[in-house]
This record gives structure tokens, sequence and C-alpha cells, in this order.
């Protein structure tokens, strides 16, 4: 008896530690090339699978490169490989480093790190460090969390942007019958820092795609077609299945610094989301005014200008009220004019 035991332990073990390690070779074998492939047929891999260890290398010829090693012993716990790589990016001149962890219940992590990051653009774009971690637990819930040290937006035209810190958390779970949640939340820690938190609930994947794709349909299509006509039907049942399954969108909270504060929501039933909004005027000021000469491409002084008459445009359209130095901000305003301008489209 106890000679047939520890036999099957040895033929336990053998399974476990040698024939498991070679069946997740082979499935690396089956699937990894195809995890890369995407709709980007130019992009040129090699996969070496192996009985320990697989490696896969891929690049588009030009300028990224992606190196993984994949090593699948032992299975001592529940991990079920682990990867480790490079990837080299023309926005950094040290390859960011990559590292991750399939487990045998289907929990996944992937973590990204680099190292003085440059985005050459119009702004540019600079961060002293970056972090991006991906889990997808047992349950289908998905976050991505971001961390960027030091970053720097500026352009030729002398606007600059600074923030110390910038953390940010995407979150993603599926709820059934084709429904799902997901969050947003930023925050960007400096002299004009600015937060973010935005939630969305009772997402119907199908009917989203759907309006999606009829969007794009409409899109393509000649003024007046069958084409066109069939795009709209298929755009007003998206809606319809979007409105039955109760979409509803929170933004908890919107800030410009530490002295401004918007929150709203919108659910699929209403015409028009309902937002609030209240601080400093200065504070309001001085916080846009980078912003829109980033995004629109002015100098301090004429981004400073336009802002100040996008605030007054606000005031006399209603949807701000200024009290001293502090403001209300409403949407719908009283006045009923929904057509709010955007910040630097007044003259």
């Amino acid at each position: 008896m106890k000679k047939s035991l520890i036999i099957g332990l040895i033929v336990a073990a053998a399974i476990w530690l040698l024939l498991l390690p070679a069946a997740v070779g082979l499935f690396l074998n089956d699937r990894a090339p195809g995890w890369l492939e995407g709709e980007d047929r130019s992009l040129r891999q090699d996969f070496a699978p192996g009985w320990f260890t697989s490696r896969l290398q891929a690049s588009d010829g030009e300028s990224y490169w992606l190196r993984l090693r994949a090593r699948h012993l032992p299975p001592l716990g529940q991990g079920w490989f682990r990867v480790r790589g490079e990837l080299t990016t023309p926005f950094s001149g040290q390859p960011l480093n990559l590292t991750g962890r399939l487990r045998l219940d289907g929990e996944t992590d992937i973590e990204i790190e680099g190292h003085e990051l440059t985005v050459l653009a119009d702004p540019a774009v600079q961060s002293s460090s970056a972090r991006i971690q991906a889990n997808r637990n047992r349950r289908g819930a998905t976050r991505i969390d971001l961390d960027l040290a030091g970053l720097s937006l500026h352009d030729a035209l002398g606007n600059r942007l600074y923030y110390d810190l910038v953390e940010g958390l995407v979150s993603w779970r599926q709820r059934g019958n084709g429904l799902a949640s997901a969050g947003l939340q930023l925050s960007f820690d400096g002299l004009e820092g600015l937060r973010l938190t935005l939630e969305a609930e009772s997402m119907n994947m199908v009917a989203l795609a759907e309006l999606r794709d009829g969007l794009e349909q409409l899109r393509a299509a000649p003024p007046d077609s069958v084409d066109q006509r069939l795009a709209a039907l298929g755009i007003a049942a998206a809606w319809q299945q979007i409105n039955a399954s109760g979409l509803a969108v929170t933004l908890h909270e919107f800030g410009l610094g530490p002295h401004t504060r918007f929150q709203g929501q919108w659910n699929a039933r209403q015409r028009q989301p309902d937002i609030t909004g209240q601080g400093r005027v200065a504070a309001l000021m001085e916080g846009l005014a980078p912003l829109v000469g980033l995004i629109r491409g002015l100098d301090p002084v004429e981004s400073e200008r336009q802002t100040a008459n996008w605030i007054q445009t606000l005031v006399e359209g209603g949807w701000l009220r200024i009290d001293g130095a502090e403001f209300e901000f409403r949407y719908p305003p009283p006045s009923g004019e929904l057509n709010l301008p955007l910040p630097g489209s007044s003259p």
C-alpha cells in the first residue's frame, strides 16, 4: 500500500512538474502568435516554444520591438506562467520593462514601467517615470492603474503645464445580461491640479457596439441614400436598447485646482445632463487658460483673453453666475439655452 502511494505521488509530481509546463508551452505555441496580430498584418513576430521557457519577439520593423520570455516552471503555486521582457519605443531611450503573470484561476497581471519618456508632438509631453499596471481577476473585473511622475506638457508658444504626480484608474466589470459598469479616476497633482471621477452603469455593450457601427455607416453614407436611412434606423434601434437598459453616467467630481468643483449626472432617459459647479473665478481662469492655449494653439496672452471672453459669454448666457470672487455654474441654465460654447470659441 505504501509502495503504491509513493509511486502515485512520484507520478503526480512528474505530471505536475514536467508535463504541465510542456502543456503550457503547447498552449502558448497555439495562442501567443495570434495575441499580437490584431488588424496589423505588417507586424513581424518570432515565437519559440519550449518545455519550461518560451520566447516571443515582435516588431513593426521601424520603431517598436517587443522581447518576451515566459517561464512556466516550476508551477508550485497557482501561477500558470510568468512573463518578463522589454518593449523598445521611440518615446524613451531605454527599453520599457514588462512583467506579467497568468494564474490557473484565470487572474492576469501585467505591469509596464519606464523612465525618461518623451513624446515629440505639439504639445510635447515628457515624464520622468511611468508605470501601468493591469489586472483582470477571476470574476472578470478589470482595472488599469497609471502613475506618471514629473509630467510636463509644453509647446513652442510658451504654454506649459507641470504636474508632480499623475495617478489614474480605469475599472471595468461585466454585470451579466450583456451589461457592464465602468469607472475613471484621474488626479493631476501640481500648481493647477486637475481631478476627475466618472462612473457609468448599465452599459449595454451590444447596443453600444451597434450604435458605433451605425454612426460609422451614417458618416460614410451618401446624402439621401438608402444606406443613410438604414444607418439611421440602426442608430434608433440601438439607442432604444441603450435607453431600455438604463444607462447612467455620474460625474462625481471635476476640479481645476483646489478651488473649483463640478459634478453632474445623466441617464439615457434624459435629454440633457444635469451639471452644477462652484468655486473661485480666479481659480477657474488660472486652470482653464493654459489648457485652452495648449489645445487650441494660442499663446498665453491670447489664451487668457479668450478664456476671459468665454467666462463672460457663460455669464451672459445664464450658465454662470458670479458673486464677488465666487461663481456658480448650472447646466441646463435657467434661460433654457442648451448650446454651451467651448472655451476659446468666443471672438
